[in-house]
């Protein structure tokens, strides 16, 4: 880990709400945050209208990485290149019974995975001081219960 590069990692486009026809898509604005309080995880946030209460998500930041090869994700969240575009991934987000389908351009969530592996790098998670601290914490428990 870098001591050098500014933590939290942030950025901020445009994303496409998918609707069934006839309704046209939608513009939302999503912000991506990625902080060491959770360095497994990057919080994605979305703004439908200023008036309106965000939507946020928190998805693995592996699974974004690798959404943006090849279709990834079980449950809740799958992500994807766009088969029609290789500039767009696709997210699939469910609730429920409902889902969402949005595409987003490449190259900004590239670009924000890139700056967070300058914080943290893939398979280094674990240590980050609050993790390391909070597993040498959860084995000691599991040891002295034994």
């Amino acid at each position: 880990m870098s001591t050098d590069v500014q933590e939290p990692v942030s950025t901020a486009f445009a994303m496409r709400l998918h609707m069934p026809q006839p309704h046209p898509c939608f513009v939302i604005t999503t912000f991506l945050h990625y902080a060491l309080e959770d360095p497994y995880a990057v919080r994605i946030v979305f703004r439908m209208s200023m008036g309106d209460d965000p939507v946020v998500w928190h998805v693995n930041r592996d699974l974004i990485r690798d959404g943006l090869i090849r279709l990834v994700g079980e449950g809740d969240a799958q992500i994807g290149p766009d088969p029609r575009n290789a500039d767009e991934v696709v997210f699939r987000l469910r609730v429920d019974d409902d889902s969402a389908l949005l595409t987003a351009p490449r190259a900004p969530i590239e670009d924000f995975l890139r700056r967070t592996t300058e914080v943290v790098p893939y398979g280094r998670e674990n240590s980050v001081p609050r993790v390391r601290a909070a597993l040498d914490a959860e084995l000691s428990h599991i040891l002295t219960a034994s």
